[in-house]
């Protein structure tokens, strides 16, 4: 392979990342994390298909709570699947516990827990593992329509050395994350629809 050749390589190869590199900036955003209940500082988000059990996304919240930013939760509960919600809030999806809905969040409001059903076509049941995240499991979140939903969130790295690394408190509190167990005052019996 003469030089000329492998000049010409090199430069569509540098323009094809330039392409790539360009196209991730227009339909791709970077997301500081507003909230101390997660590990990473930030997220860069692509918008891709469906979602898929187990994917990070970013969606709007309803704009009746007027949050000032999109929420990161992850995605739990997808079409088909079932909703419970035992005697004591506890919340179940697909027969997994999830967690206890609260009945008064942090600012004092009062929240209602989600109804039992089945997750309806087009709509997902996000969550996520900290004890006071604002999740699918209230009335007020429900299950996120896909129209809401901006895309999968990825993770970025720590970068210590500027000053971007996760919120202290996710890092060194593991009890913070950790959702409280079915109600124990219940018979085994209550204790999952």
């Amino acid at each position: 392979m003469n030089g000329w050749t492998a000049n010409r390589g090199n430069r569509w190869l540098m323009g094809a990342a330039a392409l790539a590199l360009a196209w991730l900036a227009l339909v791709s955003r970077v997301y500081v994390n507003a909230s101390w209940s997660d590990e990473a500082w930030g997220y860069f988000v692509v918008p891709v298909g469906e979602p898929a059990r187990g994917d990070r996304v970013v969606f709007d919240p309803p704009e009746a709570l007027g949050a000032p930013v999109p929420y990161l939760k992850t995605v739990r509960g997808v079409p088909g699947d079932v909703v419970e919600v035992d005697a004591g809030r506890g919340v179940w999806i697909g027969g997994e516990y999830l967690g206890r809905a609260k009945r008064v969040s942090l600012a004092g409001r009062a929240l209602e827990a989600i109804a039992p059903g089945v997750v309806p076509e087009g709509r997902y049941f996000v969550h996520a593992d900290h004890v006071d995240s604002h999740d699918s499991r209230y009335a007020e979140i429900g299950l996120v329509s896909r129209d809401r939903i901006q895309g999968r969130a990825l993770a970025l790295p720590d970068i210590p050395w500027l000053g971007l690394d996760g919120p202290p408190l996710a890092r060194s509190n593991p009890l913070a994350r950790s959702n409280p167990p079915a109600d124990p005052g219940l018979a085994l019996s209550e204790q999952r629809p």
